[in-house]
């Protein structure tokens, strides 16, 4: 049990650091750097990610799109490690599920969306369609982020529990 409840702690030390730089990143990212390829579409969309060197170095602030397991792997261990703890199954499997939930939403809605802003600056576009799809994508990020918010606390709640295990039937 002593073990069991060390990994646990482990684990939790190792999600919360790693949401809390991810939240913060993302505060950074919506407040510095989105207004700069943002405010003016289709002109912003074209000079800031067509004409600069954004797309080459933004894979070193978020890390490429494999390091989704840096927030997935973390808290599957910890519930791994929490499960016979009822609230700490509890508070990391809502946990799981909003940051599976958000992973499926980026890779099939906002990564196609990166794909023509980003890393084609808006490509053929329209500038009405460019506009449209800058729009689309700060709702879609900004309701990312929220949703998030409510994982990191519930996962700040299983942070603070204290161990107690129980039978995991109950």
């Amino acid at each position: 049990m002593i073990q069991r409840k060390n990994l646990l702690n482990i684990t939790l030390w190792w999600s919360v650091i790693g949401v809390s730089i991810w939240i913060g990143g993302t505060v950074y990212m919506m407040s510095v750097i989105d207004p700069q390829w943002s405010h003016n579409p289709p002109e912003s969309v074209r000079s800031f990610l067509g004409q600069t060197d954004f797309n080459k170095y933004i894979w070193n602030f978020f890390g490429p799109p494999f390091m989704v397991l840096r927030s997935l792997l973390p808290v599957v261990l910890a519930l791994i490690f929490g499960w016979n703890s009822r609230l700490h199954r509890r508070y990391l499997s809502i946990t799981l599920s909003i940051t599976v939930i958000l992973v499926i939403f980026t890779l099939v809605y906002v990564y196609p969306i990166n794909n023509i802003l980003f890393f084609k600056a808006g490509g053929d576009l329209s500038p009405k369609e460019i506009q449209t799809m800058v729009k689309h994508w700060i709702i879609a990020d900004r309701s990312r982020f929220a949703v998030y918010l409510v994982g990191y606390f519930f996962l700040l709640k299983a942070f603070k529990l204290p161990y107690k295990a129980e039978n995991a039937a109950q």
